[in-house]
């Protein structure tokens, strides 16, 4: 009886940890650090760090909720051109696709590559665990180089004199942005300002100054898998960058998606969605194994969560199955609620609903950054102009984090 009751205990910490993820990764601003955070001092202050079977139903509330997060975060995004962090890149490629109608197949895009990036990342969790030591030891003094590499690599996709220009123009300003912006001593969150203003608030006014208007979107989001030769490159590719961002706490989504369109080149938006979501619940559950191997997690809830409890190989093997659980569940939830988003947002009037994130967004800075936030957000959102009016990759943008940890390395 006392196995049973365990099992629901874990199974409905589960379930509470997929509704919360559906949350914070809808509701702009609730993060899920901060929810991991309450929930453990609730489960300090209450049942005590004794409690064994209470202690792992907390990590696998907190997992679940972590997993979920990384694919719902990808609906405000793609919808309302809004990210915080690990999902800004998708703003570019998601709101694309979103004007050419295929706002859904963007989100399903990236769920059906967070799941795929779950199921590969358990299937090599054995081989991952016995290369995460040699790789990390191998590298940790070399992560600089590494992203200095991946700045030119993007320099060399394109050699023509007018997109180094802009390259060149957009590496020095979102560079030199990004180390003011880290020595300035009272800002919070600064990450919010910046990618809001970088990635979201220069997309929506380029689309009011284009004077872009949502067109119909597609309800039937046919997703065929025609080269499953690319599908297995694409996944590879994800899960080797997830992999380094795991090790490396100067790495993020955003850079590791940078390192794979370099190996990978060319890419249309359809397959750069799949690759952003595999990458982003790769790493989320990367953590985990690197919480195992090292006792120290990259990411903050993983951190939480190995806070409360001890990285046994047994308590491993249940979470990554919670996992799997956690991304099919999620998968399923994003296929029913994009379907809502992608019919009420047709009723919307583009500008209207632009002006209306653009309030919410600033609104959301002012709280948690205040007024310092504000300006970063103005700053941030002059230099994301840049690339959209003279119509160049924006990639590069990503160098107000780039930047300052290379020359923290170097």
């Amino acid at each position: 009886m006392a196995e049973l009751a365990h099992v629901l205990l874990y199974a409905a910490a589960a379930f509470a940890g997929i509704i919360a993820g559906i949350f914070t990764g809808i509701l702009p601003g609730l993060h899920i650090n901060l929810v991991a955070v309450v929930v453990a001092s609730i489960f300090y202050g209450t049942v005590g760090i004794t409690a064994s079977a209470h202690s792992f139903a907390v990590a696998v509330f907190i997992l679940a909720m972590s997993i979920s997060h990384v694919f719902h975060e990808f609906l405000p995004s793609v919808f309302l051109g809004f990210s915080e962090s690990d999902a800004a890149l998708a703003v570019l490629p998601g709101h694309r696709m979103l004007l050419g109608g295929q706002g859904r197949k963007a989100v399903l895009l990236a769920a059906f590559g967070g799941l795929a990036g779950v199921l590969a990342l358990v299937l090599l969790s054995p081989l991952l665990l016995l290369a995460i030591k040699p790789l990390f030891y191998a590298t940790k003094n070399h992560i600089g180089l590494i992203l200095a590499a991946v700045i030119a690599a993007h320099f060399l996709k394109n050699r023509k004199p007018r997109a180094v220009a802009i390259n060149a123009l957009v590496l020095l300003l979102s560079g030199s942005f990004g180390i003011a912006v880290f020595s300035l001593p009272s800002i919070r969150e600064p990450l919010l300002p910046m990618f809001a203003g970088l990635f979201g608030l220069s997309s929506l006014i380029g689309g009011l100054l284009n004077r872009s208007s949502f067109p119909p979107q597609q309800q039937t989001a046919a997703i065929k898998a025609r080269n499953p030769l690319k599908v297995a490159k694409l996944l590879a590719v994800g899960i080797f960058s997830s992999s380094l961002m795991g090790l490396f706490p100067a790495l993020g989504p955003a850079q590791a998606a940078m390192i794979g369109t370099v190996a990978l080149k060319r890419m249309r938006a359809p397959a750069y969605m799949f690759l952003l979501g595999a990458i982003s619940s790769a790493s989320m559950l990367f953590a985990v194994l690197t919480l195992y191997s090292f006792g120290k997690a990259r990411n903050g809830s993983i951190a939480v969560m190995g806070s409360i409890l001890a990285p046994t190989a047994s308590a491993t093997i249940m979470l990554l199955a919670v996992a799997v659980i956690a991304a099919a569940a999620s998968c399923a939830s994003v296929i029913l609620i994009s379907r809502l988003f992608s019919a009420l947002i047709r009723k919307v009037n583009y500008a209207l609903l632009s002006w209306s994130v653009v309030l919410l967004i600033s609104g959301f800075v002012a709280l948690f950054s205040g007024a310092t936030g504000l300006l970063v957000l103005a700053v941030a959102t002059a230099i994301g102009m840049v690339p959209v009016l003279t119509r160049s990759s924006r990639q590069l943008l990503m160098a107000c984090l780039m930047v300052p940890v290379i020359g923290y390395h170097l």
